[in-house]
């Protein structure tokens, strides 16, 4: 039986943005198959087309792969044509671990109007998220990030959490945010298509 959301139970939905990272990406995933825990990964472009082997690897380990931009500018300063470029050139570099659904998150979680009307036109859905675990501040560093995660956690019933695999803090501290989330009970982490 599924479980039952109204009844208490948390679905969750672990996402990293930023990566690839050439050391910290690849500990991330070892982290994440040792709980037999798939994620979504939302790569920036350029790091990407230099990193494509760990891109492959995360691909073929069963997590998906987000556009979130050639270079992590705000792309709502940008022209259209800037954006579509932006968007564009990633999907140049990531298609092919894309699928059908693609999915794209704007750098900064900053978008408008004319940036979704353009990612919808390259055929992308605009995906945000529901928690912030502050693991990008350096006030939350080494591992003060948790906690924040985990009250936005408590709060809700469907939680899409941001964290960056970019940063070796939440690299060494994703285990133990992971066991905190386990042990709030009733706990679903939903596979990334469904994301």
């Amino acid at each position: 039986m599924p479980k039952d959301t109204a009844r208490g139970g948390k679905n969750i939905w672990l996402t990293f943005d930023d990566g690839p990272h050439p050391s910290n990406t690849d500990r991330m995933l070892q982290t994440l198959d040792s709980f037999n825990i798939k994620a979504t990964f939302f790569v920036i472009g350029k790091k990407a087309a230099g990193l494509e082997r760990l891109v492959r690897k995360a691909f073929d380990a069963g997590h998906r792969i987000g556009n979130h931009s050639y270079t992590h500018a705000d792309l709502t300063k940008m022209t259209e044509a800037q954006m579509r470029d932006e968007i564009k050139r990633t999907d140049d570099v990531i298609n092919q671990y894309t699928g059908t659904d693609k999915i794209f998150r704007p750098p900064f979680g900053l978008h408008n109007a004319t940036l979704d009307r353009v990612a919808s036109q390259l055929g992308y859905r605009v995906v945000m998220w529901n928690v912030d675990t502050l693991d990008w501040n350096s006030n939350y560093r080494p591992h003060k990030w948790v906690q924040p995660g985990l009250n936005q956690i408590r709060s809700r019933n469907d939680s899409k959490i941001l964290n960056h695999d970019i940063h070796e803090t939440t690299v060494d501290n994703l285990p133990v945010f992971i066991a905190c989330i386990k042990r709030l009970g009733n706990v679903t982490f939903k596979p990334p298509s469904t994301l």
